[in-house]
């Protein structure tokens, strides 16, 4: 009797046992796809504080400067802007083709 009652019931058991099988993977599954996107937000974090701090530094200097010509040859090196009645001649040679 005993035995027709299990032979009875270990279908059940086995689709018991698979499905917390499944539920038991999908929880470990989600919490290690947590834990890298933890991982991986903390690293841009990082990035993003260490582009504050040089962007900091270079307002800092740019600060600094104090005469007129030092912030001209900034302006004209760094951010390419030229005078309103200046013509700014290429040399095609130098430019690497």
């Amino acid at each position: 009797m005993k035995i027709k009652m299990l032979k009875k019931f270990i279908g059940q058991y086995i689709i018991v046992g698979l499905f917390v099988f499944f539920l038991v993977f999908s929880i470990i599954t989600g919490f290690i796809f947590q834990i890298n996107k933890i991982i991986e937000y903390k690293n841009q974090i990082a990035q993003i504080n260490n582009q504050i701090e040089d962007t900091k530094d270079e307002i800092s200097k740019l600060k600094k400067i104090s005469k007129d010509d030092d912030l001209e040859d900034v302006a004209r090196d760094k951010l390419g802007m030229i005078k309103s009645n200046e013509i700014i001649y290429l040399d095609s040679s130098e430019r690497g083709n």
